[in-house]
């Protein structure tokens, strides 16, 4: 199992990259909306003395919105069709100021994220270590 981490730059196409990724069966997508930073320079008047994110931003206009959106996905092949599914919406990985995309391998899983690409069945609840070993095993 991984999560997928996906930093989109343009919070406005969040919705159809959120449809491409149910398109290829991933459900459970989290969306957060954030003010990110590529450089420290671009927050700056964002941020109070403490370096947090202000108050004051949020009723301002002109504030640097980014969106993040999270999943959970039964293999490796499904987070490379994932990122695939990206590309043509946000633009080329490698062009700047578009979106940022990584797959981190998950130790353990509790809960249910709906229905598991490929099994028909609910994505699940962790299982005996052995079921565990044998799911990362199957992942790569």
């Amino acid at each position: 199992m991984f999560l997928l981490v996906l930093m989109l730059d343009n919070p406005d196409l969040l919705d159809r990259v959120m449809q491409a990724w149910f398109d290829l069966g991933i459900r459970g997508i989290y969306m957060i909306e954030g003010a990110g930073c590529r450089e420290p320079e671009e927050c700056a008047r964002e941020r109070g003395p403490t370096g947090l994110l202000s108050f004051a931003s949020l009723l301002g206009g002109g504030h640097l919105c980014h969106g993040l959106l999270l999943a959970a996905v039964d293999s490796l092949a499904v987070a490379q069709q994932a990122a695939a599914a990206v590309e043509p919406i946000s633009g080329p990985w490698a062009k700047p100021r578009t979106a940022m995309m990584f797959a981190l391998p998950v130790a353990a899983f509790w809960g249910v994220a709906g229905p598991a690409v490929g099994s028909g069945g609910p994505a699940g609840a962790v299982g005996s270590p052995e079921q565990e070993a044998g799911r990362r095993r199957d992942a790569i």
